[in-house]
Parts: structure tokens; C-alpha cells; sequence
């Protein structure tokens, strides 16, 4: 996850290069400079690929970590990424190319494009475009990165616990606990009713005495959604324990309060 933010980081650096010439090329007038100014944006495209390319692999990598292959966003952040990046290319390309080509010649004294024609390209609302359409390509990726939506693909059903049971409830959906916190009755067995929700994902539930993981009271078994499964846990003392699923510990855990 780390290298994948970094990834990020390094991909816009690089990218906004382009990004602030793109918006300059249309007040400057100078064919000369507007030739240096593409020179330089054209500079920035290795870092630009080396952090595209490490950022594919990392978000890969993660991918397979977080068991995420099964969910829609992933797929849909992905097919985003592709079609804006299509889009921008070859919109982008033909364009600079132009440009380039008629700053280059202006500045080698050609008189074949008037000063006017010349004003006339800068002032085009193509880069306009492509820059809109990578802002929001780059949005929608973000909000599916943090946010996860499920698209309708899986939706926890509510678990109906009987009135007087010592039994609770908890559902995994997209790789993350419902809850985070749960009580417990003290001094006496009692269940935990946990439905998988995630096709195709392993998950369980284990209770710990801390956060160090180290002393296990009760450890479920590891199942694949979708599916639900009924823990009986043995009687606990009163006080505050740890539970995860020992697939996903960093992000799925929580604390169980007996007493």
C-alpha cells in the first residue's frame, strides 16, 4: 500500500509537469518558448512511466493481499484507468504534435501559419478537454479506492438473533467488519454469528486477551463467503479482549467487551 500511495505521488509529480504546461501554452504567443515549454513536458515522461509502472504492479500486488479480485470496484477502477488513459492519448497526442511541429517551424523563421492561425491552435479547448477528462477519471479511481462500493454485488442480510440468546452478530462485507466493536455476556458460553459476505474471500473471527495477538481465547474456523457460520465460544472472564480475522488482521478487527 505504501509503495502504491508512493506510486501516486511520483505518477502526479511527473504528470503535473504536463498538467501546468498544458494551461501555460495557452498565453504564451513566443513560438520559441512554446517549443521549450513541449521539450520540457516531453522530459517528464519517463518518471512518468516508471511511477505508472510501479504503480500497476504495487495496486496489483495489494490487489492479491486484500483479496479483492472478487469485488466489482477493483474491475471498475481498473477498466477507468484504461479508458481515460486511452482517451487521453489519443486525443492529446495529434494535438502537441501539431503544436509542436508549427512552433518549431515558426521559430526557424517559416511564414507558412500566420501569427493569428498560431493563436488559434494555443487557444484550443482540446487540452481543456483532456484535462477534464483526467480529472475525472482520477477522481472516480480515488473514490473507488477509498470507498469500496459494493455495486449492489453483495449485501448483508440482517441476522435475526432470538430474544434471551447469549448470541452476536457481525458480518464481513468488502474486507472490513460491520462492526468493530461487540459485547459479550461474562462468565458464560455464548455465540458469535458471523456471515461471510465476500464471494469467495476467507475470513474468520479469533478473540485475543490484546492487540499483540499473542494469547488466543477462541479462534474460528477460516471459511469462504458467501457463507455464515455459527462460533460457539467458551465462557470468558470479564474485561476487554481483541478479535480479528486472522486472514485480514490490519484491517479487520475490533474490540469485545465481556462483563
Amino acid at each position: 500500500m505504501f509503495l502504491h500511495v508512493a506510486a501516486v505521488f511520483g505518477f502526479l509529480t511527473a504528470h503535473g509537469v504536463s498538467v501546468v504546461i498544458t494551461f501555460r501554452l495557452r498565453r504564451e504567443r513566443d513560438p520559441a518558448k512554446v517549443a521549450g515549454l513541449l521539450e520540457l513536458s516531453g522530459s517528464s515522461i519517463r518518471a512518468f512511466y516508471w511511477s505508472l509502472g510501479l504503480l500497476l504492479a504495487s495496486g496489483t500486488v495489494a490487489g492479491f493481499l486484500g483479496h479483492w479480485w472478487g469485488h466489482v470496484w477493483i474491475w471498475a477502477a481498473i477498466a477507468i484507468l484504461v479508458l481515460t488513459s486511452v482517451a487521453m492519448l489519443r486525443m492529446a497526442r495529434p494535438y502537441y504534435r501539431r503544436v509542436g511541429v508549427v512552433a518549431r517551424s515558426m521559430a526557424g523563421g517559416s511564414q507558412a501559419v500566420t501569427e493569428e492561425q498560431f493563436v488559434a491552435i494555443l487557444r484550443s479547448r482540446r487540452p481543456i478537454s483532456v484535462a477534464v477528462i483526467g480529472f475525472v477519471g482520477l477522481a472516480a479511481i480515488l473514490y473507488l479506492m477509498m470507498f469500496k462500493p459494493s455495486f449492489g454485488q453483495s449485501v448483508a442480510p440482517a441476522v435475526v438473533i432470538p430474544s434471551g440468546s447469549n448470541a452476536i452478530a457481525i458480518t464481513a462485507i468488502n474486507s472490513t467488519f460491520d462492526k468493530t466493536a461487540l459485547a459479550a455476556p461474562a462468565s458464560t458460553s455464548f455465540s458469535i454469528i458471523f456471515d461471510n459476505e465476500d464471494a469467495g474471500v476467507p475470513h474468520n473471527v479469533a478473540i485475543y486477551t490484546d492487540s499483540s495477538a499473542t494469547t488466543p481465547k477462541f479462534v474460528g474456523d477460516t471459511f469462504d463467503g458467501k457463507a455464515a457460520e455459527t462460533y460457539h465460544v467458551p465462557a470468558l472472564a470479564p474485561g476487554k479482549y481483541f478479535f480479528r480475522c486472522d486472514v485480514h488482521p490490519a484491517q479487520m478487527n475490533g474490540t469485545l467487551t465481556v462483563g
